[in-house]
């Protein structure tokens, strides 16, 4: 059983259509995945990211696993940075309350599967997944207080509704730091970690659930080389594993378009480093999520 802390399900749509997205959801259905939580980026997208669930859904004819995924399906709903959310961070975030309210209300199947609010953070290359740094012309030092603005917006939002956040940082390790002390709200995961030890330590001292995706596989790699060892340093209570399909498919599958199915590469690789069992990882990360999430 191989949950899934993270994934975009309905950017795998987009890029691959409705067919290939219930055969996805298929796949993804043989792990027997205690708890898969699909993720947004706007603040009101969850109404269009259930509805593209749903039509997948429909086109899987076998009973079981429809209900089997419909057993094992939640939700997120935040704001990542860009041009226009941070310039109207105000407004965003107003949205994304009236819209957590409004789907908890009145989603039935799903309302009560709406349990975290982001990913939402610090990201210092909006355009690239190489993250490059702040060497864009358009972070300049307004840019910059937007986005951390917006992160401080979204995470008392999440502290007023008494929810878990998921913190997307990226190469703003400061700022992100900044918030976190600012709002003192420290109930979540950080996703896809991709800073070193010194910062592990300081979000595992607030607090703060570690979450490992495929560039965790990365070692030896470009601002990955450091992961192998990060892995055996999180203490079990702490960890959790994400796929966070489509993006950074794991090795030895870094070439293709990565899909939930392929966690069970992250999972191998992970329990090799910590020199336990699969299952037994598969154990604890599970515990974690149900505690996090109080399922």
């Amino acid at each position: 059983m191989y949950s899934d802390f993270l994934f975009n399900f309905y950017k795998i749509t987009e890029e691959n259509g409705l067919e290939e997205g219930a055969q996805i959801l298929t796949r993804m259905a043989t792990n027997k995945p205690l708890f898969v939580l699909d993720s947004g980026v706007m603040a009101d997208d969850i109404w269009k990211r259930v509805q593209r669930f749903r039509k997948c859904l429909e086109l899987i004819e076998d009973e079981k696993i429809q209900k089997s995924l419909n057993e094992m399906i939640y939700f997120s709903a935040g704001i990542m940075p860009d041009y226009e959310t941070t310039e109207n961070r105000f407004d965003a975030v107003e949205k994304l309350e009236s819209t957590i309210k409004e789907f908890k209300a009145s989603d039935g199947d799903f309302g009560h599967r709406l349990v975290a609010i982001g990913p939402g953070g610090i990201d210092h290359d909006w355009e690239s997944g190489d993250y490059a740094g702040r060497e864009h012309d358009y972070f300049d030092a307004q840019t910059i207080h937007d986005e951390r603005d917006l992160f401080a917006l979204q995470l008392t939002l999440a502290k007023k509704l008494n929810m878990p956040f998921i913190l997307h940082s990226r190469r703003g390790f400061s700022e992100t730091a900044d918030v976190l002390k600012a709002i003192k709200w420290n109930r979540g995961v950080v996703h896809g970690f991709a800073y070193n030890q010194s910062e592990l330590e300081f979000f595992l001292n607030l607090g703060w659930y570690i979450s490992f995706c495929g560039t965790v596989t990365y070692s030896g790699k470009k601002n990955f080389s450091d992961m192998s060892e990060l892995v055996s340093y999180v203490p079990k209570d702490r960890l959790i594993i994400e796929s966070d399909s489509p993006y950074y498919a794991p090795v030895p599958l870094k070439s293709v378009g990565n899909e939930p199915c392929y966690i069970n590469y992250i999972y191998e690789y992970v329990a090799s480093k910590r020199g336990m069992p699969r299952h037994k990882l598969s154990e604890a990360v599970e515990k974690n999520i149900q505690k996090l999430f109080d399922l």
